[in-house]
């Protein structure tokens, strides 16, 4: 190996630790939360000044990693066999199967960290994404360095490591499985790309091993895995197919060998083919069980039914409500938001309209390669180049050790094997990338979470547009104009996501928003002013080494630009998912509430409620089942507050055995059976069943088996958290407790929450006004407006749609455009109520306005959730019900105990008994 060849590859090395480091570098940033003013972020803190996680999945993660290190295995006990887990999903638990790959990984990094100095756990597992998803950049640097230049591999590197849906979900703070969702993907396809590509059979040896170990790492940390394995045997499929039709010899004649093992060894396709088939078989069937992997490809073809059956079942499912599982929309932004990086849209996920329009067009590249090389035969090219243009041996070894295929020509094919190379490397690169979109963009049609998936062959193919690029301006473009064109142009796409970012973020910076606006202009007409020099500076083009370098960077930092700072403002806009109060209620429940107390609330805060207070609960991230949903949804959303107590009571006491029984009973006719339920849970034991052999048929066997599962002569105590993010998810919890059986959907309800209380103002004449901002959107305010006559001492109020300056919002037929109209009124005003009205048949909302000394503030709800269980006990403080009792009440979060069970530990009597 020559010195140029050595300081190329110390060249590309340091180049990936500058970006391994620097993308590192952005997530680390997310742990400063520096969108929260100082004074404020200890709120966001736990006791040792770690900010809390970022995503509720995290909680859960760390909950399982304490687990294996306290008992060797994922759960806190083991049932019949199998891990379990028995604070989740209760009564009866569930499994606490997982994908080890995340505790193994934090397990691993928390004993190497306690080495060199006392770390906790918690403190491991919050920086670990930021240590591992980095890692993303060295093979999108290597695959497409390989085919290009360090300008592509860069951008790659970039592009891929900084996506804003990978990036969204590895930064400091954010512990769960993505970290491997990129990085894994990205080594099997570089290690089994070898594979086939190498000329020495050690070597493929070798890949083949690390293809294989790849592999069986990446099923031990996500059950997508799989996605992976079909792409790679479709691709395979679809390239020797297509090598065949344009007869590439991909398979040579069996008569040219000596023997069997000869042809096989040289059959480059064929033998790592069979060999990751037959010992990644094995391997795979080792760790995750032969029957998983004999499963597997109907996991495959069920994944592709996610959003079908999200609507197919009985009962709702939750999936309908999570985010990520949403279809996401090509492009958010309109015309501007071509241009930036986001995760709110496919384009978006990929840095942006110029990045997609780079990825596509190197694949119309090597189509067009390919198209030419086809009819590109022994004609014309020599077995050997002439004497003249023959390379000395070392430099042919290195030219083959490269894969330059981007930086060749056609020009540059001199012999039969260079024809044959081109067309088997083009072939298998545009095979690779075009399958490997194509199965990613139908993933995504199964919701966002899948632009992750898409994102990585179309960041690498961007990587190989800019290679390309660098490649056309050094050997193509000589025209000073051409230069200075594409200058500007890039120069513009660089500064418009710095203007974005200052736009938003200058008070971090300490600036002014009139300096904010300065700043990138000055960044602008210096990287114009800098490009102009150096292109027109000098007498000659060529006088100028650094014109076209310049040229080419600043096309690739606009290619780039987008990601990074869409990464960086992500970082610097961190809000931990939770803060002081909700954690200090779960100690509270921790330290004073019985072992056996289970918590019920809506899923999104199950796993921090488990593994804070130590105590089970109904339901959370990883026990999203219909029937939960639906009697989780109805205890909130039903205006009799008994039905309420009495669901969590049968819930936490036997699950959803009394529905699923009743399905049984019913020849699962779901409506009847929620029917039967609805209507017998707050009668007495006796009543309950008489009723339901008179009046639904039930045997008296039957009945005697659903009441003993909801009515217990012993009930497990219940406490039901309240916390204020539940009014915004209202929509999702209303519409699963409203769910209609027949049309198999539903409708959610809303609470607009006033945005900060109002003082009344002096109108003059005896009048008060307050204005309280309940939402604001497009510009628009959507306002309670609080009126208060001193002379009669009568208060009013009403809803408004204005403008930011205060003036009224019109229709086209100049009528006062309002969609908040008010149907009924209640006024709560010093702890008492003055005014509970009816003032507009037709409105669909009901205004509740509380003052307390002249200070106001005021909930617009949807009618129907004026009485709603939530409403009387989070908004009202519990008035107008007595079946549940505050235990506990903090900022924001307020724990009730169903009235009538022992649930403290101070309280006397039997614990699991009604008094």
């Amino acid at each position: 190996m020559d010195k140029n060849k050595i300081m190329s590859i110390l060249k590309s090395v340091a180049i990936i630790l500058v970006i391994v480091c620097f993308v590192a570098f952005l997530r680390f940033q997310a742990a400063d939360l520096s969108v929260i003013p100082a004074d404020q972020q200890s709120y966001y803190k736990d006791a040792s000044g770690l900010p809390y996680f970022t995503e509720m999945d995290s909680y859960y993660n760390l909950r399982m990693t304490e687990n294996f290190l306290t008992y060797g295995h994922m759960g806190d006990t083991i049932k019949n066999g199998t891990p379990w887990d028995t604070l989740s999903y209760a009564p009866e638990g569930r499994s606490a199967e997982y994908k080890p790959m995340i505790v193994y990984v934090t397990s691993f990094l928390y004993y190497i960290s306690n080495i060199f100095s006392d770390v906790s756990l918690k403190e491991v597992a919050f920086f670990v994404s930021a240590i591992i998803a980095p890692l993303a950049a060295i093979p999108a640097f290597i695959i497409v360095r390989r085919l290009t230049n360090n300008y592509g591999g860069a951008t790659a590197a970039l592009i891929v490591a900084l996506a804003p849906n990978y990036f969204a979900h590895t930064f400091a703070g954010f512990f769960d499985t993505d970290m491997f969702n990129v990085v894994l993907p990205l080594f099997l396809v570089l290690f089994f790309i070898e594979s086939i590509r190498s000329s020495k059979l050690a070597y493929r040896i070798v890949y083949i091993l690390l293809t294989i170990i790849t592999m069986v790492l990446f099923s031990l940390a996500w059950d997508g895995y799989v996605f992976y394995i079909g792409m790679l045997v479709i691709f395979m499929i679809v390239y020797l197919l297509l090598g065949f039709i344009l007869k590439l010899d991909l398979i040579k004649p069996r008569k040219n060998y000596s023997n069997l093992l000869s042809w096989f060894t040289d059959q480059k396709e064929i033998f790592s083919i069979v060999l990751i088939a037959i010992i990644g078989f094995i391997g795979l069937g080792l760790t995750n069980g032969f029957d998983s992997i004999i499963q597997a490809p109907m996991n495959l073809l069920g994944a592709t039914q996610i959003q079908s059956a999200a609507n197919a079942a009985a009962y709702p499912n939750v999936f309908i409500s999570v985010a990520e599982l949403q279809i996401p929309s090509l492009l958010t932004g309109g015309i501007s938001g071509a241009f930036s990086a986001n995760s709110g849209g496919i384009i978006n996920g990929v840095g942006g309209i110029v990045a997609i329009f780079g990825a596509f067009f190197i694949l119309i590249l090597f189509a067009q390669r390919l198209w030419k090389l086809r009819s590109f035969n022994a004609r014309g090219v020599n077995k050997k180049p002439p004497k003249g243009q023959r390379k000395a041996t070392s430099k042919l070894k290195e030219s083959k050790s490269r894969d330059s295929l981007i930086e060749s020509t056609l020009s540059d094919i001199k012999t039969i094997e260079d024809v044959n190379r081109n067309k088997r490397d083009t072939l298998l690169y545009l095979v690779l990338f075009s399958v490997w979109i194509f199965l990613s963009a139908v993933a995504v049609t199964q919701g966002s979470r899948f632009i992750m998936v898409l994102m990585i062959p179309l960041g690498l193919c961007v990587g190989l547009f800019v290679g390309y690029a660098a490649v056309y301006i050094k050997n193509k473009v000589d025209s000073k104009s051409k230069l200075m064109a594409i200058a500007i142009i890039g120069t513009f796409l660089i500064v418009y996501p710095i203007f974005q970012t200052f736009s938003v973020f200058y008070p971090l910076f300490n600036i002014s928003s009139t300096l904010a606006f300065i700043i990138p202009i000055i960044i602008l007409f210096a990287l114009i002013g800098i490009s102009a020099l150096l292109i027109y500076g000098f007498k000659g083009l060529k006088s100028s080494k650094f014109a076209k370098t310049a040229v080419i960077l600043i096309l690739m930092f606009a290619i780039v630009s987008p990601t990074v700072f869409s990464a960086y403002q992500v970082s610097e806009s961190v809000v931990p998912s939770t803060s002081d109060p909700m954690w200090d209620s779960m100690l509270w429940v921790k330290a004073n509430t019985t072992d056996d107390t289970t918590l019920a609330s809506w899923w999104d805060f199950g796993y921090l409620f488990e593994i804070a207070s130590e105590r089970p609960t109904l339901f959370d991230g990883g026990s999203q089942t219909g029937i939960r949903a639906f009697w989780t949804g109805k205890a909130m959303t039903t205006n009799d507050t008994e039905l309420s107590a009495a669901i969590f009571e049968m819930l936490a006491f036997s699950g959803d055995k009394a529905t699923e029984l009743l399905d049984n009973y019913t020849g699962n006719d779901s409506q009847k059976s929620v029917e039967i339920l609805e209507n017998t849970l707050t009668l007495p034991k006796e009543e309950a069943k008489t009723t339901m052999i008179n009046s639904y048929n039930l045997t008296s066997d039957q009945a005697d088996n659903v009441v003993n599962l909801t009515h217990p002569d012993e009930p497990v105590p219940v406490i039901f958290v309240a916390s204020s993010d539940m009014l915004q998810k209202a929509g999702w919890w209303t519409y699963f407790g409203n769910w209609d059986f027949n049309s198999k959907t539903s409708t959610g309800y809303q609470y607009l929450i006033a945005q900060q209380p109002a003082n009344l103002e002096n109108l003059g004449n005896g009048s008060y006004q307050a204005n309280i901002t309940n939402l604001e959107e497009n510009g628009i305010l959507f306002k309670t407006v609080v009126t208060k006559d001193i002379d009669n001492n009568t208060t009013n109020a009403t809803t408004a749609a204005v403008f930011e300056n205060g003036t009224p919002v019109k229709t086209q037929d100049n009528t006062t455009f309002n969609p908040f109209t008010v149907n009924r009124l209640v006024i709560i005003e010093d702890n008492m109520l003055v005014q509970n009205e009816t003032v507009n048949e037709s409105g669909n909302y009901t205004l509740l306005v509380m003052g307390d000394n002249g200070t106001y503030t005021s909930v617009i709800m949807s009618k129907e959730l004026e009485n709603a269980m939530f409403t009387k006990l989070f908004i009202l403080g519990g008035f107008g019900q007595d079946s549940f009792e505050m235990v506990h009440m903090d900022d924001g979060i307020s724990l009730w105990k169903i009235s009538g069970y022992n649930t403290l530990r101070n309280e006397t009597g039997s614990t699991n008994s009604s008094t």
